[in-house]
């Protein structure tokens, strides 16, 4: 049980390539509109007339409309980390291990019709700990979806999938646990300013099949994420997820919670690294609280944002 909390951080980790970033750097610098030459229209980028407003957003490129496919999304995340309560075969050893993960992941949303997009990904992680008792493991997941904006509900976005994950020991060959399941869910950007944004989510997720069965579950979740930007490319967030399984089997029922902390600095468009801390907690009402749990991790890693 200790290996699905250990990957509860993942869940919990917030946007660290946020959209917002681009608009609460330093003030645009003055333009003169006696130096501004436009742009002829077969050249790139098309450039609009000088305005009033230049001094404080720039100029402004005039966007055509894209006719191509979609961009393919890949991300990858680097992290060296240490947790006081390393997962074991058996249940938490209580023992601190430090450890490496490396996440490979990729995601397409492509425009399907009536502001429906399709939303496909895939992932997978690997976790190597120092301590030997620990269990070095392997997480795959994907999923095939879809997600909208809800413009009458104040831009909310709906999604729904289908989820398949995967657990293994130290091979891929070995599979510990897996499950597919159908999730749904929807998250709304509640409060955002240009140095801040308040966000959050619920979800609940059925599993259609689990093996070991007896980990067949409905997953009720919410989470709350809060980012401040200090710079234009160093930013602060506090996030929270909190999670009730309710088994099929043997009536237990499982509250989880993860609550975060990430100092996260843009290297570029494409790369930021970032160090974080995080608590996650597990009550059951397992008998002699075998699946009870609890740990604190911190660590510092990077991420790399690509598309094509």
């Amino acid at each position: 049980m200790s290996l699905f909390l250990l990957l509860a951080p993942l869940a919990a980790r917030a946007d660290i390539l946020s959209d917002s970033a681009p608009f609460i750097g330093s003030p645009a610098p003055d333009y003169d509109a006696g130096e501004f030459v436009p742009t002829q229209a077969g050249d790139e980028p098309v450039l609009a007339p000088l305005s009033p407003a230049d001094s404080d957003f720039g100029v402004q490129q005039i966007l055509g409309t894209y006719d191509g496919p979609p961009p393919v999304n890949v991300f990858g995340f680097l992290d060296f980390n240490y947790t006081d309560n390393a997962p074991a075969p058996t249940r938490a050893l209580e023992d601190g291990s430090y450890y490496f993960s490396a996440l490979l992941g990729a995601d397409w949303r492509p425009r399907l019709a009536g502001g429906w997009f399709a939303d496909v990904g895939l992932y997978q992680e690997i976790y190597r700990f120092e301590q030997g008792d620990a269990l070095d493991f392997e997480n795959f997941q994907t999923h095939a979806g879809v997600v909208k904006t809800l413009v009458d509900l104040d831009d909310t976005v709906f999604y729904a999938r289908y989820e398949y994950q995967r657990l293994t020991s130290g091979s891929i060959s070995e599979t510990d646990y897996s499950a597919q399941r159908i999730r749904t869910g929807l998250q709304k950007a509640l409060f955002t300013r240009a140095r801040q944004q308040f966000a959050g989510g619920i979800s609940i997720a059925y599993d259609i099949d689990a093996n070991p069965e007896r980990l067949e579950r409905i997953e009720y979740a919410a989470d709350l994420s809060y980012t401040y930007w200090i710079l234009s490319d160093l930013s602060a967030t506090a996030s929270w997820r909190a999670a009730y399984w309710d088994f099929d089997n043997g009536g237990r029922e499982d509250w989880n919670h993860t609550a975060g902390l990430e100092l996260a600095w843009r290297l570029c468009p494409y790369a930021t690294a970032y160090t974080q801390v995080f608590y996650s907690t597990n009550d059951s009402n397992s008998p002699l609280g075998i699946n009870d749990f609890e740990a604190w991790t911190a660590g510092v890693g990077i991420g790399l944002n690509l598309s094509f």
